[in-house]
């Protein structure tokens, strides 16, 4: 029935078709052969829809054909086979551990009274754990940089210690802080400076910020000793735990009995309380338990001497006394390896972040300055003028 009327159509379409063109082009014999064509290409379509509605009634076949490659596509195909799959993906893992792989800088400063072995702890902490050998040092006048390096894993860390000269017998309490907070706050512009200039230019900040160089303060050991806690290492306290991370040291550990320390290490910890000193909070994560024998942590005791002794087969740093030897190391002894592990293990990274919040609160607070005595440029100018008009 469909057929039938299909050719009906097709029929009452060629007879206008043919009046159309008569009336244009004359006579009808004249487009016989164009509707001979048209009638062919309909046929073609009709027997097209024809076989497609047959084809998709009958499954694909698979056809199986060798395609020849013309050398450039064959050069693509080897190409993205060698480094398919994945390729660019693990380039990027490659890119970020290289990123991560970045060397750690911990610049460590050590300050406090003189004769409290400043120097000596430096030395000895170089030469156990760094390899690095020290020369020992007479009383120190002025600021020393001493570095250090350890490298394992594909991870290196870059410790300098910043050795300073002690107040009271060089320094007053007021000039001592003085030089202090002055290189705490001029490696803090430093730092400063690199960073401003790296985004002066793309090729700046692409040369800049490839460096991973750090100069800025992030810790310092505050030593101290009994037998009892002094107003000045209190004040002094107060002022530099604004610009720093500071941990504290009980120092001359070997001069006291255990109970004498446990009271030392519990009068610091009130009166820095009282005085509302703010320290670095020591908290360690749950994979390190180690306590020390000697009270709370921090203060930690440390004894200091770069002398050797052979101790059975063992070669120990320590002091010699009457009664034995002193391994400055020992947990039975002092806090000193406690320390180190706390130090390098646990608190290095979270130093360095909390360094960040320090800078960022001495840039806030230098920005605030310069704007207040702007203004107070302003206000002058304008009462000079305002004086002289009168």
């Amino acid at each position: 029935m469909q057929d039938f009327k299909r050719t009906k159509l097709e029929t009452s379409y060629n007879s206008q078709r043919t009046e159309d063109f008569s009336i244009i082009n004359g006579p009808t014999g004249t487009i016989k052969q164009s509707d001979h064509k048209f009638d062919e290409q309909a046929s073609e379509t009709s027997e097209y829809q024809e076989n497609k509605s047959s084809s998709l009634k009958q499954p694909l076949p698979i056809i199986q054909q060798d395609i020849e490659k013309s050398e450039y596509e064959s050069q693509i195909v080897e190409s993205l086979g060698d480094s398919y799959p994945g390729s660019e993906i693990q380039a990027l893992i490659e890119q970020k551990k290289q990123r991560d792989h970045k060397p750690i800088y911990l610049n460590i400063m050590v300050v406090g009274q003189s004769g409290l072995g400043k120097s000596t702890f430096i030395d000895v902490i170089l030469k156990k754990k760094f390899g690095t050998g020290q020369i020992l040092r007479d009383s120190t006048l002025q600021i020393q940089e001493i570095q250090g390096q350890i490298t394992a894993n594909d991870l290196t860390l870059n410790i300098k210690f910043i050795d300073t000269p002690g107040f009271r017998h060089q320094y007053s309490l007021r000039s001592w802080l003085k030089l202090l907070c002055g290189h705490i706050r001029s490696q803090f512009n430093s730092y400063q400076q690199r960073q401003n200039q790296q985004y002066e230019s793309k090729e700046k900040f692409q040369q800049l910020s490839q460096q991973d160089l750090d100069e800025r303060v992030h810790v310092c050991f505050y030593f101290f000793s009994g037998p009892r806690i002094q107003t000045e290492d209190l004040q002094a306290l107060k002022k530099i735990s604004g610009l720093v991370n500071v941990i504290p040291i009980l120092a001359k550990g070997d001069s006291y009995t255990k109970n004498e320390i446990i009271q030392l290490k519990q009068q610091f910890n009130d009166l820095i309380n009282d005085y509302h000193i703010d320290l670095f909070k020591c908290q360690c994560n749950n994979n390190f338990n180690e306590k020390s024998q000697f009270g709370p942590t921090p203060p930690y005791v440390i004894i200091s001497s770069v002398e050797q002794f052979q101790v059975g087969n063992h070669l120990i740093y320590g002091r010699k006394f009457p009664w034995g030897i002193c391994d400055i190391f020992n947990p039975q002894h002092s806090d000193l390896a406690i320390l180190h592990k706390s130090l390098i293990g646990h608190y290095c990274l979270e130093l360095i972040r909390l360094t960040d919040f320090l800078y960022n609160n001495y840039v806030q607070k230098e920005k605030q300055k310069l704007k207040m005595k702007q203004q107070n440029k302003t206000w002058l100018a304008y009462l000079i003028s305002y004086l002289l008009n009168l």
